[in-house]
């Protein structure tokens, strides 16, 4: 890809991957990100993306894996190959971690190769060391850095004998020491010099111990000796210590020839650890700013969707201001424009505008999924250009409107239909007339070509320009002109006005300053800004009816969802109940089979003649063909009703009101007084149709339709004074309806209602009997009354 270091520094592109680089866990890894660089080639790009996505759905969903830190062991492994090398302690711990790492990274993926292919095949390119990885574990300690005492029979000897000669060297020195008066020791103290163990004896009684000066104070008033009668033994340690060291060497030589040998191996666990570690970043940053996997088209068409700049909402993040970024929405190229125009105040968001849409072309070409809405798209590109902001350079002598003139010529010589350009205020920094007609040209020479362009501006010719250059578009980042706040949304189509004069009242420019300035910008200018002004308010009216629209939209076709969902319910409830009336009708059909035959036989011993039979066998007959056509014929009960609807209930004789929609089973509840009866498809008759739905629900009654009555009244919630006249009224309603038993709920609670009920119903004139409900009725939280139907 044609891509500037100048440009990846404007786009922030080496930001980007300085951000990233910290989610590395290793040095390695991170040089890798921060050399970074997109691709113009969609298979490679693929090849980067895919592993990417599902390491970002593994950290989502799967079972965590920590990653141990990728040590660089390159030098390391290289030495190994020289004959007769030898690694150290530590080298050899961290080619051991490799091996590790290797191994645990591949066991994690190779378990899980079905859902993540991608890393599959990364993974199966570790090759697992485990006898190396296991003789290095257990001749080597981490901790110390040194060869464990068990890497070898001998070396065990060695230390074992060392630390025997040590414990006798150290108790006949110390003997010795006791031994001494205070004329001659300084000290008592037995300490080690060169090895050796020493007592501190006065320099003017050096001549009372025998043995090897060592070492003397720094006032020379202290020598440190060496007694006699410990030197022999110390002679012996030193031979001991120094075959322990030839030991030690011989294990790591061994060692170290054992990893020239996995050399290959060795050296391509660590090129796919540093690959993992890398993937890893990568996938932790996106899934951070909840990234997205882009689609590449080859439309040359930019559809970014709820897009946010990377670098601005990984800081908000961390601040917790998520909620007041504003996504970017935006459309460029394919076969309807190639350039886009943006026009509006200052600090309104253009030029974060124009970063968002390279940094995230360039992170899409990286191989990385971008912050943005699912089914975003983007062209793959081979070239992105960009002069964003000022860049005037006193080393080279060149002033700001140079520095861009520059820019804009590698642009003209390089630019082409496979590239992206944006541009940052231009034509600026020169004369406006010039500005805008360079400006004006450029954007022309590029449209031409097919150039993907996006250009911010202040200069009202261009606003002109882009309304009437084919394949140019004006668009513009919305402000508040009741509050002089930018709203940074991107509006396509609709250019922006720069607002100067109003946002320079706003901070305190005198009006008259500000009047005088109107004046001299012309009728003209004041005009075009007026209409610019009154078509941004037509355009907010016109996006605020839309978005009712939208949400009228979605209420209508939520509400034709509920009423497809209904009529299938209906239809399903009639198909049942057809069902049932089939196989009741087939339950009398079989009854009367079974009858007839009876009928048959009563009639045969009874001697009857031939011609009684078969008359009763024709009216028999004759009655099961009219029974079956009655049946055929039998309208399938079905209830049309809805909350609100005025009733008539056929079976009880009374008139009521629905008040819920119909169950599953068709059935549904309808208020007569203070009772609410379950009522069946087809026991109700509409009387009045509801305007609005019955949203007022008084406590709950419930009858059922069959013969075996269970009724219900619920208190909870109500004072004593409101409960009592619920469950007055509601008594005489059963007493009306012949009903003999209710059952009236009160709850638990501290027992005060539930008393004060009861002192009630014992003085009710229509109650026969009261209990508490047994435990499968409800204990102690409800009552049951018997009512005396003679009243």
């Amino acid at each position: 890809m044609n891509l500037s270091l100048a440009t990846q520094q404007t786009l922030e592109f080496d930001k980007l991957r300085e951000e990233i680089a910290l989610r590395a866990g290793s040095t390695l890894g991170k040089e890798e990100i921060l050399s970074m660089l997109p691709s113009d080639d969609v298979g490679v790009i693929k090849q980067r993306t895919t592993p990417v996505l599902e390491t970002i759905r593994m950290i989502a969903f799967d079972d965590p894996i920590t990653l141990t830190p990728v040590p660089d062991i390159r030098a390391s492994v290289e030495a190994c190959r020289t004959p007769g090398a030898m690694l150290s302690v530590p080298e050899l711990l961290l080619i051991g971690e490799v091996l590790y790492g290797s191994r645990r990274i591949h066991n994690y993926v190779a378990k899980r190769r079905e859902k993540y292919p991608a890393l599959n095949e990364l993974t199966t390119t570790l090759t697992l060391e485990p006898n190396l990885e296991e003789a290095l574990s257990s001749a080597l300690e981490p901790g110390t850095e040194t060869v464990r005492d068990s890497a070898s029979p001998t070396l065990q000897k060695f230390r074992r004998q060392i630390e025997q000669v040590r414990g006798s060297i150290k108790e006949k020195v110390e003997a010795l020491a006791g031994s001494l008066t205070e004329t001659v020791l300084q000290d008592r103290l037995v300490t080690l010099r060169n090895g050796r163990h020493v007592i501190p004896v006065r320099e003017n009684q050096k001549g009372a111990v025998q043995g090897i000066v060592h070492d003397q104070s720094q006032s020379g008033q202290t020598l440190f000796i060496e007694p006699m009668v410990s030197v022999e033994m110390g002679n012996r340690l030193r031979q001991l210590e120094h075959a322990e060291k030839q030991e030690v060497d011989r294990i790591l030589r061994m060692l170290t020839e054992r990893v020239a040998i996995a050399h290959d191996s060795i050296q391509q666990n660590l090129k796919v650890l540093v690959r993992f570690d890398v993937i890893y970043a990568k996938a932790i940053y996106c899934n951070e700013l909840d990234c997205t996997e882009p689609v590449f088209n080859d439309r040359g068409q930019f559809e970014l969707r709820g897009a946010r700049h990377p670098l601005l909402a990984n800081r908000m993040r961390s601040e917790e201001r998520e909620k007041d970024l504003i996504p970017l929405e935006i459309s460029l190229g394919g076969n309807t424009f190639w350039t886009l125009i943006l026009t509006g105040p200052n600090a309104g968001g253009k030029t974060v505008a124009l970063k968002t849409v390279g940094l995230l072309t360039l992170m899409a070409q990286s191989g990385l999924p971008i912050p943005a809405r699912e089914n975003s798209e983007l062209p793959v590109l081979k070239g992105v250009f960009a002069d964003i902001g000022d860049k005037q350079s006193i080393e080279n002598d060149l002033s700001t409107f140079s520095s861009h003139a520059s820019n804009l010529a590698a642009i003209c010589d390089q630019a082409n239909k496979d590239s992206l350009v944006l541009l940052d205020e231009v034509g600026s920094s020169t004369d406006p007339d010039q500005g805008s007609a360079l400006a004006m040209s450029l954007l022309g020479l590029l449209t031409e070509r097919g150039t993907r362009t996006i250009a911010t501006t202040h200069h009202g010719a261009l606003k002109a320009f882009a309304h009437n250059t084919e394949g140019i578009e004006n668009g513009s980042m919305a402000f508040d002109a009741n509050t002089l706040e930018p709203t940074f949304l991107l509006r396509l189509k609709v250019p922006g006005s720069s607002y100067a004069f109003e946002i320079a009242r706003r901070f305190g420019i005198p009006s008259n300053v500000v009047d005088k300035a109107a004046e001299i910008a012309g009728s003209t200018v004041g005009r075009v800004e007026s209409l610019i002004q009154d078509l941004d308010e037509t355009y907010r009216a016109y996006a605020e009816q839309l978005e009712l629209t939208e949400i009228e939209r979605k209420e209508t076709a939520e509400r034709r969802e509920i009423l497809q969902k209904r009529l299938a319910d209906i239809e399903e409830r009639e198909r049942k109940l057809k069902q049932a009336a089939e196989e009741e009708a087939n339950r009398i059909l079989s009854g009367a089979n079974a009858l007839i035959e009876k009928t048959v036989a009563d009639i045969r011993e009874s001697n009857a003649d031939k011609s009684s039979i078969r008359s009763a066998h024709d009216a028999i007959a004759d009655a099961k063909a009219k029974l079956q056509r009655s049946l055929d014929s039998a309208p399938v009960p079905t209830i049309e009703v809805y909350p609100g609807d005025r009733v008539f209930v056929n079976r009880l004789g009374k008139e009521g009101t629905v008040i819920n929609e119909p169950s599953n089973s068709g059935r549904t509840l309808v208020e007569i007084g203070a009772l609410r009866v379950e009522v069946s498809p087809g026991e109700v008759e509409v009387r009045q149709r509801a305007r609005t739905a019955v949203t007022k629900k008084p406590p709950k009654v419930v009858v059922d339709r069959d013969d075996s009555i269970s009724l219900d009244v619920d208190l909870r919630g109500l004072t004593f004074d409101e409960a009592s006249d619920v469950v007055d009224r509601y008594l005489d309603d059963l007493s009306m309806a012949d009903m003999e038993r209710a059952t009236i709920i009160h709850g638990k609670g501290t027992g005060a209602l539930r008393q004060k009920i009861g002192d009630f119903l014992k003085k009710h004139p229509l109650v026969r009997d009261q209990r508490l409900g047994n435990p499968a009725e409800g204990g102690a939280g409800v009552t049951i009354v018997e009512l005396d139907t003679n009243k």
